[in-house]
């Protein structure tokens, strides 16, 4: 199952977030076979979150970008060992499942990756110069040898050498005399041998080809080493002997590359890349969430989208040049980018994307329940301005009513509340309040950007006009642009005043100019179907 983000613009409004909302309900309803996430791409004003809470629904999960991350390729494993098991058992899983790494963990959790390398490493070393140490824990003996413990000692690990006792006794003693430490006795019904080992304090004795150890002529009673009696010959004996060693051992000794989830896929792929190392860890939160490998670089993934109210790149989630866009629904002229596939666009010239999400659901003859109506209506009457905005059309009004009587709510006295938390612009940092809601443009080689905030009152605007306007050349220089405009809209007087930067044809406004910068608009709400057309027009004069 496919996961599918639903997605508004960047600077996300009522009508985006609502539509995002309800029309990935509208699509897990319809598509049982992917899964349809509606997200935001920034932070939303107390509006929508008020709206939200009323409907009684969870606000669309935040996405910075859908850049290609960690996250997208990690592994969880189907099989972990801890750091306490047998070598031979790791083996033993690699012969079977051939894994590119495996996790290993302990009482603590998670330890490390240990790859096929890891293993080649220990056979190595059994080959370097001089008698090898093993440490031997002696409940992975029988694990890995078949037979059972006449005696056990008195520790559970020892580390030491490993000695064979098939040679001549004085040679043997010659041998034992060698070793850096009392070795093990690997030995089968050779009774000086057993009896050196018992008398000189050999960790341990594992005995061959005999069947009852108390039956042997050797006094096992005051030795405090292990006796264990194995069904396997000598040599077999001693090759699973060096593999009943704990994993810990053969574990990487220097730190091993660990990324977090929202590492970026081509970084870990460089990591990976720079390192001797088939597999890295991924991390969330200091937690272990799993592994990638060389494997996981196989296939590129890409997020799957589909955009909602609106269809221009600029506009849209960061990364979406490497994403998939699926379906584009919206109410704005089109820009979209090139796709490789032909895909579905409902675009529409009403006032509200909201409007086109209802149509949505009237075709496939489901309709929205009275959380996902309710969504849908703010989204509508916010979009339209209460539906006085010119861009609301007499279907706009319709299925307003329609939404209303479904969510049972009565349509006049919920636009009062939709616009009732209007943003206190003294509260907040102006050019967030400016870029909260900020479309930019390319008309007659002009590059200009409108911003848009509803208020309940000019009042507050009227005190901070200078602030306001210092902001929007911030604004301005910020996104290089060479002109920049804020319509503050009062939604109860329909009317807007627009604050503008400094631009020679800026004296072409059929608006009265109030005071330097700023003009009265009596009657003007919608920055794409009255603002819009009046800037294209001094530019085009």
């Amino acid at each position: 199952m496919a996961k599918i983000f639903v997605t508004g613009h960047r600077n996300p409004d009522m009508d985006s977030v609502c539509s995002a909302y309800a029309y990935a309900n509208l699509k897990n309803q319809i598509d049982g076979r992917n899964e349809y996430v509606p997200i935001r791409l920034g932070h939303v004003n107390q509006n929508v979150k008020d709206v939200f809470s009323f409907a009684n629904a969870d606000l669309p999960p935040l996405v910075k970008d859908v850049k290609a991350k960690a996250r997208d390729i990690a592994k969880t494993p189907d099989f972990t060992m801890t750091a306490d098991d047998p070598v031979y058992e790791l083996i033993s899983l690699y012969n079977s499942k051939h894994p590119s790494v495996v996790p290993i963990f302990d009482d603590n959790g998670y330890r490390a990756l240990v790859s096929v390398d890891d293993i080649n490493r220990f056979f190595l070393m059994e080959n370097h110069n001089g008698r090898p140490f093993y440490l031997i824990g002696l409940g992975n003996i029988p694990r890995v040898i078949p037979g059972f413990f006449f005696k056990k000692g008195t520790k559970d690990v020892y580390e030491t050498q490993i000695v064979v006792g098939a040679m001549e006794y004085e040679v043997y003693k010659t041998r034992v005399e060698s070793c850096k430490r009392k070795p093990i006795l690997v030995v089968g019904s050779r009774l000086r041998h057993i009896r050196y080992a018992v008398e000189n304090g050999f960790p341990g004795i594992i005995l061959t080809g005999v069947d009852d150890p108390a039956k042997m002529d050797v006094d096992f009673s005051s030795y405090e080493g292990f006796v264990y009696v194995s069904k396997e010959d000598t040599a077999e004996t001693l090759r699973l002997l060096r593999l009943a060693m704990p994993i810990s051992t053969i574990m990487p000794e220097k730190d091993v590359p660990a990324v977090s989830m929202d590492c970026l896929y081509d970084e870990v792929k460089d990591i990976l890349s720079d390192s001797e190392y088939r597999g890295v860890s991924v991390f969330e939160d200091g937690q272990w969430k799993g592994f990638v490998t060389r494997r996981c670089f196989l296939k590129r993934p890409s997020a799957k989208l589909i955009l909602m109210d609106h269809n221009e790149a600029e506009q849209s989630v960061l990364g979406i040049e490497e994403a998939e866009i699926l379906e584009i629904i919206d109410h704005h002229r089109l820009a979209a980018p090139k796709m490789k596939n032909p895909i579905l666009i409902c675009s529409e010239p009403l006032g509200s994307t909201c409007t086109i999400v209802f149509e949505q659901y009237k075709k496939w003859g489901v309709f929205p329940d009275r959380k996902n109506a309710t969504i849908l209506l703010a989204g509508l009457l916010a979009d339209t301005v209460m539906l006085k905005s010119p861009t609301a059309t007499d279907y706009d009004r319709y299925v307003a009513s329609r939404l209303a009587s479904i969510a049972g709510l009565d349509l006049d006295e919920f636009a009062r509340t939709v616009f009732s938390s209007q943003r206190q612009l003294s509260k907040e940092n102006p050019s967030k309040i400016i870029e909260s809601d900020f479309k930019k443009y390319d008309e007659q080689g002009v590059d200009f950007g409108i911003g848009q905030v509803e208020v309940s009152s000019f009042v507050e605007i009227n005190s901070l006009i200078d602030v306001y306007l210092a902001s929007l050349e911030e604004v301005r220089k910020l996104h290089g642009l060479d002109w920049a405009m804020l319509m503050v809209t009062d939604v109860f007087k329909d009317a807007s005043l627009l604050l503008t930067t400094g631009f020679d044809k800026e004296y072409r406004f059929v608006y009265e100019k109030k005071t330097e910068k700023v003009y009265d608009m009596p009657g003007v709400l919608s920055r794409k179907k009255q603002l819009l057309p009046e800037v294209i027009r001094i530019l085009e004069d």
